[in-house]
């Protein structure tokens, strides 16, 4: 069964006040660079999971900012048979778009996080943190305005779930303390494994993917694709036709990132190894699939330059990277694949590498694209494969490695994850 509660209607002068000081989504203007990457280690050891904070110096390279590892207060997700779902997400840790906090997931906490960023990049726990998450197992994080919105996975595989997974609104304050909106929750079925929120260009939807939803036993075919529209007190209401399911054969849908000047959602299919093009509608927030385009072994991750005519797929099984031609955009055009260093070992059969690319992200002015790969391979003996890439990023969009990645301090049966830039 699906809940669907807090309608309140699209009250445009909430909007006006709470976006007013957005930048024009349809303009480029060429930004600074970020001081400071932060990667969640996801450290799932009761109080071990932590945010591991680096500068870039002169020369690319990373060193460590003093002071990391910040701890969240909270544990992340293991995973210690390696399976399919606890760890696909997208976006655990975010930045506030004024560059004030730093919010992370604690997965195997059931909490969010909330750090106070100083001037120097480091971190400090803001009072309260962390917070309850408003489900089990939240993975992915969006913040609108006030608004923060949370994926809440109910997948744990060191902890009983009680509760569906859900997608739900908390408020963010000044302080930096968040609260929930009372009744604003979208449940979804048992097993359909949440894996990333992602706020619209203009703000007035949520698009989210169900990334197992196909798997389940049903009768008809199980929707894995959300659009979800927002009004001004938080509420949540799909749009017409969500969950979408996905054409024949193409399995669940995981990433997801819009094109910054087009009404364009592009889609990872990584059971098709392929990028779907879905068009939006402005008005209604109605998802429509328009084509889909071949990546590489278990496409998920996908992010835009902020030009936008550049975009990058992870192909995780494989530790590459895919890039587009967007000019157009709903029409990609492939353009080449790029390996990135210290891929470790092939196991199952040689089919995936030891080290898989999982999360990316970009310095605001895009000429440094930053990966996190993960140590996936379940024989934990074999190796630490768990790595943050720094990729330099030609003006045509062309990608080197010119450094040797760092290997992140965790151990090779933790899974770090995501990337934010500030």
């Amino acid at each position: 069964m699906r809940t669907r509660l807090l309608n309140y209607g699209l009250i445009a002068v909430c909007f006006t006040t709470l976006f007013s000081c957005t930048k024009n989504p349809g303009i480029y203007q060429e930004p600074r660079d970020g001081k400071t990457i932060y990667v969640e280690s996801n450290d799932y050891h009761a109080n071990s999971n932590a945010i591991l904070a680096y500068r870039q110096k002169a020369d690319g390279s990373l060193e460590k900012l003093p002071g990391s590892p910040f701890y969240t207060g909270g544990a992340g997700l293991a995973n210690p048979m390696q399976v399919l779902g606890p760890d696909d997400t997208d976006i655990p840790l975010v930045v506030s778009s004024d560059g004030n906090f730093l919010l992370a997931v604690n997965g195997g906490s059931n909490t969010i996080a909330v750090f106070s960023i100083g001037r120097d990049g480091s971190l400090t726990p803001v009072p309260g943190s962390p917070f309850p998450s408003g489900g089990q197992t939240p993975c992915s994080i969006a913040i609108n305005g006030r608004f923060v919105y949370v994926a809440n996975k109910s997948f744990d595989p060191l902890h009983t779930i009680t509760e569906l997974p859900n997608y739900t609104t908390l408020t963010i304050d000044g302080a930096g303390r968040l609260v929930p909106v009372p009744g604003a929750k979208i449940e979804e079925p048992a097993g359909s494994s949440p894996s990333q929120v992602l706020v619209s260009n203009d703000h007035r939807f949520l698009f989210a993917t169900d990334f197992l939803a196909f798997m389940l036993m049903e009768k008809a075919p199980v929707g894995t694709l959300e659009s979800i529209s927002l009004d001004g007190y938080g509420g949540l209401n799909e749009a017409p036709g969500s969950p979408y399911v996905l054409p024949a054969g193409d399995g669940g849908a995981l990433g997801l990132w819009q094109h910054p000047f087009s009404q364009t959602l592009y889609v990872g299919f990584p059971v098709k190894s392929a990028v779907g093009v879905y068009s939006i509608d402005p008005g209604t927030g109605v998802l429509s699939f328009q084509t889909s385009v071949a990546a590489g072994a278990a496409a998920c991750w996908l992010r835009t330059n902020p030009k936008g005519d550049r975009l990058y797929v992870l192909n995780s099984a494989e530790n590459t990277v895919s890039i587009y031609n967007t000019t157009t955009p709903a029409s990609p055009v492939f353009l080449t694949k790029f390996s990135l260093k210290d891929p470790g070992p092939l196991y199952g059969a040689g089919m995936a590498t030891s080290s898989e690319d999982f999360a990316l992200g970009f310095a605001p002015s895009g000429k440094y694209l930053y990966i996190v790969s993960q140590s996936t391979n379940p024989d934990f003996s074999a190796g630490d494969f768990n790595f943050l890439h720094v990729l330099d990023v030609a003006p045509d969009g062309t990608l080197t490695e010119p450094t040797e990645p760092v290997q992140l301090p965790v151990g090779s049966d933790i899974r770090p994850q995501g990337v934010a830039v500030n």
